[in-house]
């Protein structure tokens, strides 16, 4: 494949990606339930919006597996190249559709939107981690025929 169509390609890979994240969100956002169980376990401040945080970092990166993947299936060589540009067309993109979050209100919202940036080089890099203890002998334990 040549550099322009993989490059093409990777910003298509990040107009999908924010496409998937702003037709997921507001389904999972209606009906989820830990942030109330959350608060019912008496968390709160500080420590409910830590762990919101996480939870939605965990939550872009499962949305952001597929995404991930087809950014490897266009090669190992430019992978880190690939996947800052399907990043940074995420980032213009969902700017553009849905704004730039109020980051005077706090921290948090800060550590969301960057851990929202940070969800495909994350996933990217686990899908990458996938396979790598048997990388040399392809064959496991099997031995090896000898030669006549």
């Amino acid at each position: 494949m040549s550099r322009a169509v993989a490059t093409l390609l990777s910003i298509v890979i990040g107009i999908g990606f924010v496409l998937l994240v702003l037709y997921a969100w507001p389904p999972i956002a209606a009906h989820n339930m830990i942030p109330a169980r959350l608060a019912q376990a008496g968390l709160s401040g500080t420590v409910w919006y830590g762990a919101l945080t996480l939870q939605d970092f965990a939550i872009n990166l499962l949305l952001a597996l597929p995404a991930a993947w087809l950014l490897r299936r266009l090669g190992r060589d430019r992978l880190r190249f690939h996947c800052a540009l399907a990043t940074l067309t995420f980032a213009t993109a969902f700017t553009v559709a849905a704004g730039l979050p109020l980051f005077s209100a706090g921290g948090f919202i800060v550590a969301g939107w960057l851990l929202m940036l940070a969800a495909l080089p994350v996933a990217s890099w686990l899908l990458g981690l996938r396979g790598r203890g048997n990388r040399r002998n392809r064959s496991g334990n099997l031995p090896r025929p000898h030669a006549a």
